[in-house]
This record gives C-alpha cells, sequence and structure tokens, in this order.
C-alpha cells in the first residue's frame, strides 16, 4: 500500500509534469485523479524524476497506457524512450502479453517514438481530444505485443 503522504506529493509533481507536457490540452490530469491512479493496484508507475512519467494499466494479459508525459526541456533526449523500456519491461515481469495506446494524430514526436519502440497503428478514436482552442483531434490506437519479443 502507498503511504498517503508519498501518493500526494508524487501526485502533485506528476500532474505539473503533465499540464507542462500538454499545454493545448482542454483538461490535464488533476493531483487528485493521478493520485487516484497510483493507489490502484492495477495501475504502474514508471518515472524518472521530474523529467517524465509514464502510467500503466494493468487488465489480465493486456495492459495500456493511461498517460506518458515528458516536460518539454526533455522531450526528444530519450526520456520517453528509456521510460518506454522501463515499462515493457515491467510489463513482461507481470506476464502482459499485449500493450495499448492512445495518441494524438497531430503528435508526430510521440508516433515516432512509439512506432521506433516497435509499436504499431491499429485503430483510430475520431475527435478524441480536445485541444484549448476547441478543435478536436483525432486519436491513432497502437499496440505492441510483448510475447516473445526482445528489443
Amino acid at each position: 500500500m502507498l503511504d498517503k503522504k508519498f501518493a500526494e506529493s508524487t501526485a502533485e509533481s506528476l500532474a505539473l509534469i503533465h499540464k507542462e507536457s500538454f499545454p493545448d490540452l482542454v483538461k490535464a490530469f488533476s493531483s487528485q485523479f493521478i493520485s487516484s491512479l497510483i493507489k490502484n493496484d492495477k495501475v504502474l508507475l514508471v518515472t524518472q524524476e521530474k523529467k517524465g512519467f509514464c502510467l500503466l494499466r494493468l487488465s489480465g494479459k493486456e495492459s495500456e497506457i493511461i498517460t506518458m508525459a515528458v516536460r518539454p526541456q526533455f522531450q526528444g533526449k530519450g526520456i520517453g524512450y528509456s521510460i518506454i523500456l522501463e515499462a515493457i519491461e515491467l510489463l513482461k515481469e507481470t506476464g502482459c502479453e499485449k500493450m495499448f495506446l492512445e495518441v494524438a494524430s497531430n503528435n508526430i514526436r510521440a508516433i515516432r517514438l512509439y512506432s521506433k519502440l516497435g509499436f504499431n497503428k491499429c485503430g483510430l478514436r475520431k475527435q478524441y481530444y480536445k485541444n484549448s482552442n476547441g478543435k478536436n483531434i483525432d486519436a491513432i490506437i497502437m499496440e505492441k505485443n510483448l510475447m516473445g519479443l526482445a528489443l
């Protein structure tokens, strides 16, 4: 069980990173929402302190990235790559076989990162995100098979 004060202070730090990472998003994750996630035993947190983090939800033999955020000044420097690599290793230890995520169709840097890590496009969610200008943005659904593959 996570210490309540640790969960709250961690959630505040992660909420700040999320807000900085997605400035055009209408609603960034609140510290209360992140706190509720990290207290859930089906949610994994992978973090590089003060640089970025990833929250993943486990469901049987599958998992999904709930959110992945890297502070703007650390983007393009391998932080996201190393966070996802660590997440993949953690998921393999749980017996997870497949990983899913949604990414905004206009987030080219993230799409390239996920593709480089072996994720493949498998679907589309029309008008899934809404930015601060009121524009709806599609989400690309991506998946990665974790069985028998080495990075």
